[in-house]
């Protein structure tokens, strides 16, 4: 068999074992490509919002087509939803990094306030792109199929947290947890929104390490108080 022949065979081999007859490196740059436009999609929209972030734009920094985009999108909203994906699915990730239910319940509560507060800062972009999509009344969340269930074992481990707590005895027997972490998460996504505009208005840098810190003990200690039973406050609390 001549050397072009070879060639080719082994090519063909190559492509029969990738999925949809590709070759495994056309397969790699199409990943590489996708994940490219929508990296930067994601830059453009937490910069600019929905509707300052332009396609003309995003694919003038890839230097990838708008036909490319188009492929693996569909369309700007298409984009857009698969940006709130991303998005969700790291501050999730960051967010459950520690197994909150293995830990006692205090431990657990402390523990959650932390994630929360190292995911928002650690996904910074998460903020305006929130931001942009109440402005929408959440249209394009809608039309998510993960963003829903993303949330899923998060109320699972802490309606865990919560049981546990109240069967030891140290937890009210009246808490919600969908109420609980929305006043959790709250505290400090206001904190962290709002935090440019605070600092100018009272002075002092609110983002700064320590003053962020400060904040997550403060949103600490108002999530057990209203968590930990009154009489127990001292032991649990200090």
């Amino acid at each position: 068999m001549s050397m072009v022949k070879k060639t080719r065979v082994t090519q063909i081999a190559a492509a029969a074992k990738s999925p949809a007859g590709l070759p495994k490196a056309r397969k790699r740059d199409a990943e590489q490509s996708r994940q490219l436009i929508l990296e930067t999609a994601l830059r453009h929209f937490a910069s600019k919002g929905y509707d300052g972030a332009r396609v003309d734009d995003i694919v003038a920094e890839t230097h990838l087509s708008k036909n490319m985009l188009y492929h693996y999108f569909g369309s700007k909203e298409e984009l857009f939803v698969a940006v709130l994906d991303t998005i969700y699915e790291r501050f999730r990730g960051r967010h459950g990094e520690i197994a909150i239910a293995d830990l006692a319940p205090v431990e657990a509560l402390r523990q959650l306030v932390a994630e929360t507060a190292k995911a928002l800062s650690q996904t910074p972009e998460i903020i305006p792109i929130l931001n942009t999509e109440n402005l929408y009344k959440a249209a394009h969340i809608k039309s998510s199929k993960k963003i829903r269930t993303i949330y899923d074992p998060l109320f699972v481990d802490l309606n865990r947290v919560l049981e546990k707590g109240q069967k030891e005895g140290v937890f009210r027997n009246d808490i919600d947890p969908l109420q609980l972490y929305i006043s959790l998460s709250s505290l400090v996504y206001h904190y962290l929104s709002n935090g440019h505009t605070l600092s100018v208005v009272l002075r002092q840098n609110l983002l700064s390490k320590q003053n962020f810190a400060a904040r997550i003990r403060h949103v600490e200690e108002m999530v057990l108080r209203f968590c930990v039973r009154p009489e127990l406050a001292v032991k649990h609390i200090g």
